[in-house]
Formats: structure tokens, sequence, C-alpha cells
């Protein structure tokens, strides 16, 4: 009985070592793009950036960084500088300390 125990709790101790645990779902992707474009750091943006796509594809095993996942993304603004995120591909998530959501890494 107690090689049981002991093995179950060795089970439930290497599940957390795995980084930051589960990928993002695609929900939380996008909300975290869009609050990475529409609120950089430092900077105020005057005309709000939409997501009029997004498709989750795959993301890689987590590192100390976050999890580098792909996408397929297409963006709308009145900002013609905007468009340069139809060109970003991937982008590396993490969830945050201090709010416990999503965010995502500045690509650039």
């Amino acid at each position: 009985m107690h090689l049981r125990h002991g093995v179950v709790a060795l089970a439930l101790g290497l599940a957390g070592c795995s980084g930051t645990g589960t990928e993002p779902s695609e929900g939380q992707m996008k909300d975290a793009m869009l609050e990475a474009m529409n609120h950089p750091p430092g900077e105020t943006v005057s005309d709000p950036i939409k997501i009029l796509f997004f498709k989750k594809e795959a993301c890689d095993d987590p590192t100390k960084q976050g999890f580098r996942c792909t996408f397929t993304v297409k963006v709308g603004s009145a900002n013609i500088g905007a468009s340069i995120y139809n060109n970003i591909t991937f982008g590396v998530f993490y969830k945050d300390k201090d709010s416990g959501r999503w965010a995502m890494r500045p690509p650039f």
C-alpha cells in the first residue's frame, strides 16, 4: 500500500515540474494577442486593433518563457501600421503571475 502512495506522489511531483501547465486555448491566445496589440508597454494606441480572424495551429512543449504557439491571424484597424500583425505567425504565451491570465510576449 505504501508503494502505491509513493508512485502517486512521484507522478504528481513530476506533473508539477512541467513548467507552466497546459497550453493556452485558442480563445486565450486571441485575448492575449489583442491585449498585447492594444496595450503595448509605454505606448498609447489611438486606433484600436481588432482581430478579424484567429486560428490556433500548434504549441511546442513549454519552456521557462512559456509556450511557443503558431497561429493564423488577420487584423483590422484604421491605423495602417497594424497590418504588420498579419505577418506574425507565432508568439510566446505565458501565464501572468499577477493577473493569472494568459499573456503574449511582444513579437518584435
